[in-house]
């Protein structure tokens, strides 16, 4: 059985079908074979999320329990280095990262089995490019608990009809396809690059055990991808092309773009569309940083939908979080130590680092150096940050340091601070700097939601507010005074109305606290996520750290992260399981932030800042949805509990209380 996955209207997948009818012509009857015989699943546009690398053109694995083999009409290698010719190889598995050039041979350069490739009249490698996105797809794969994977990668030349032949051998002998690619040439370019072994009397090509490969094809990047109602909505949303994003659109990477204001007031969409706008009329390459994972994940499942690509020599957009970002480059830089604490050095690296580059122990041209040696992972146009008011002040001033201040473009969550103190983010030169834009109008959520906010705010005495959205009138506000998981039929209902609405699982969220986390093996999975399978349902368990590293690939998924992993995210239907204890977790960390003697907090009473800290952390959570907000309590005697149980009773026409 051969299957392909993937949006049929782009070259890639055109690819993908040229691998399949070549494997096809060289096995008749592959193409219908059993699984149980044989199983290959070619996917074409591939998105990695949280990796250096994000795009491979083509990612194929097969698994043939059947014996199959090839007989090659060229000389091979073995792993010993011996020369091959007419021998049969026994092919048991194969993983293979495909990348695609459609260059012709004026745009080709071939050199000691290196190949290069012309792009606006640089030349780059596509073997190093090539050799990153399989070492990206190998941790992907590890990362999902496919034990010894190996991966093999091809350069597949389309604009090449054959390979050159130089005394009597193809150059390069491994690694690359030409346009007359058939099946014994792709496996046997892949396989060899690293020597093909011999097992008693066999050659045999293999990627691991057939019970690693199957867990292989049945990870989530073999599995396509469709949007659901939200998703086309922020699809056209993005795509819309305001009059406001092609204005910064014109500016971006050359200008520092500034966007203000509190949770729901359209930043990030913002951010998007500008990026979205400066790729479609400039060609321009943008990066969106983000601290969350989950978030990171989210957009780039966005842009996979979008078929938008991110490569150094396309334009468009990628997406990583900004640590891991910071980090490469602090790895580059040298100044990483691995028998120390990442973590607890990391601002103290960033400082480092900063420090060697305005010392001239790193030069520009050494900057500029590593970028175009590293262009997928470090060469940008423009850097655009999501929550920018909550980089530390290092990291900020690291980034900046590379990239210029002009290349950035942040949006600035004011008071939604999770990581500490606000960033300064003023600019260098104040005649250049583009001068912030502030958004007050709640451009996500229904005007009852936006409304709610605005009282929760108000009760808590946060200076805190937004302008409910009058063209969008109505939503939903249900205060459980129970555990979520105690009304099944409250579940049912709200799933089954938005459903009815034309909306997916995936288009629900669902946000839970720390002790409704476990462990389970080497996993972490929420209470609920465990309910909702028990249910027969289908989960996207963000509370645990490697599930968060990936997108939800089905629309019949149901999205769970815990609340304090949520900003940036969104919902039709959106659930706060569990938020009184939430705000107790947040007011007793900064009782701990107060008593260590923060300086910030000493500017209020301890009540004061301890009130005011817990409860910014739940506005960010409050203003996730878009048309239904459920929020359930687990002690209607906590603080919290009673500020949002007094509020019902004042707003009755408002808020359903459900006992």
């Amino acid at each position: 059985m051969i299957e392909i996955i993937g949006s049929q209207d782009c070259p890639e997948y055109e690819a993908a079908l040229n691998i399949k009818k070549a494997l096809e012509k060289l096995w008749p009857g592959i193409g219908t074979s059993p699984i149980s015989d044989d199983h290959v699943k070619i996917a074409s546009s591939v998105k990695l999320s949280g990796y250096k690398v994000s795009d491979i053109d083509i990612v194929v694995a097969a698994n043939f329990r059947k014996k199959r083999y090839i007989v090659p009409k060229t000389v091979f290698i073995d792993k010993n280095g011996k020369r091959v010719t007419g021998a049969k190889i026994l092919v048991r598995s194969f993983i293979g990262a495909v990348e695609l050039k459609d260059h012709d041979a004026n745009r080709v350069r071939i050199e000691a089995g290196n190949v290069s490739v012309k792009y606006r009249e640089r030349w780059k490698s596509a073997t190093d490019q090539n050799d990153a996105q399989r070492y990206a797809l190998l941790n992907y794969l590890k990362d999902k608990g496919i034990d010894n994977p190996w991966v093999f990668r091809c350069l597949y030349m389309r604009g090449l009809q054959e390979l050159a032949i130089v005394r009597g051998r193809k150059v390069p002998e491994s690694g690359v396809v030409a346009a007359d690619i058939d099946a014994t040439k792709l496996i046997m370019a892949m396989a060899n690059v690293n020597g093909i072994s011999k097992s008693s009397r066999d050659y045999i090509i293999g990627s691991g055990t057939s019970d690693s490969l199957d867990d292989v094809l049945s990870t989530s990047i073999f599995q396509s991808i469709r949007p659901s109602r939200l998703d086309r909505l922020r699809m056209d949303r993005i795509a819309a092309r305001p009059g406001l994003a092609r204005e910064l659109a014109e500016g971006l990477g050359d200008g520092f773009l500034h966007l203000r204001g509190q949770g729901g007031t359209g930043k990030t969409v913002l951010l998007l569309q500008t990026a979205f706008e400066a790729f479609q009329s400039r060609g321009v390459r943008s990066l969106i940083l983000t601290y969350n994972h989950a978030l990171a994940a989210d957009i780039q499942r966005l842009l996979a939908l979008m078929k938008m690509p991110s490569s150094d020599e396309a334009g468009g957009i990628d997406v990583r979080t900004v640590m891991s970002f910071t980090s490469a480059w602090l790895d580059k830089l040298g100044v990483t130590d691995e028998t120390k604490d990442f973590y607890l050095d990391y601002e103290k690296n960033c400082v480092l680092a900063l420090r060697y580059m305005r010392e001239g122990l790193v030069t520009p041209d050494e900057l500029s150096s590593f970028k175009e040696q590293n262009a997928d992972q470090f060469d940008y146009d423009a850097i655009l940050i999501d929550e920018a008011q909550d980089l530390p002040q290092a990291e900020k001033n690291l980034l900046t340091e590379i990239y210029g201040q002009y290349s950035f473009a942040i949006a600035d969550g004011m008071s939604q601070l999770v990581r500490g103190r606000p960033t300064n983010w003023k600019a260098v030169d104040e005649s250049k700097n583009t001068k912030p834009l502030h958004f007050q109008e709640c451009l996500r959520m229904k005007s009852n939601l936006g409304t709610f906010v605005n009282a929760v705010a108000k009760a808590a005495s946060l200076n805190w507010r937004i302008t409910p959205n009058q063209e969008a009138a109505g939503g939903r506000i249900i205060l459980l005074k129970r555990p979520y998981a105690a009304y099944p039929n409250l579940r049912r209902d709200l799933s089954s109305r938005a459903k009815d609405e034309g909306n997916s699982p995936v288009d629900f969220l669902h946000c839970v606290s720390p002790d409704n986390v476990k462990a389970a093996g080497n996993k972490q999975i929420s209470d609920l996520g465990a309910l909702f399978e028990t249910e027969g349902l289908e989960v996207w368990d963000g509370v645990d750290e490697m599930t968060r590293q990936d997108y939800p690939r089905s629309v019949d998924s149901y999205r769970i992260v815990q609340h304090q992993s949520c900003r940036g995210l969104e919902g039709w239907l959106v659930v706060l399981d569990g938020l009184d204890r939430f705000w107790s977790l947040k007011a007793a960390e900064a009782a701990e932030d107060y008593n260590a003697d923060n300086a910030s907090a000493r500017m209020m009473s301890r009540h004061d800042y301890v009130q005011s800290r817990a409860w910014d952390w739940v506005m960010i959570a409050l203003t996730r949805p878009i048309d239904t907000l459920v929020i359930s309590l687990h002690d209607t005697q906590s603080p919290a509990a009673q500020l949002l149980l007094t509020l019902a009773n004042g707003h009755p026409d408002l808020i359903e209380v459900v006992n």
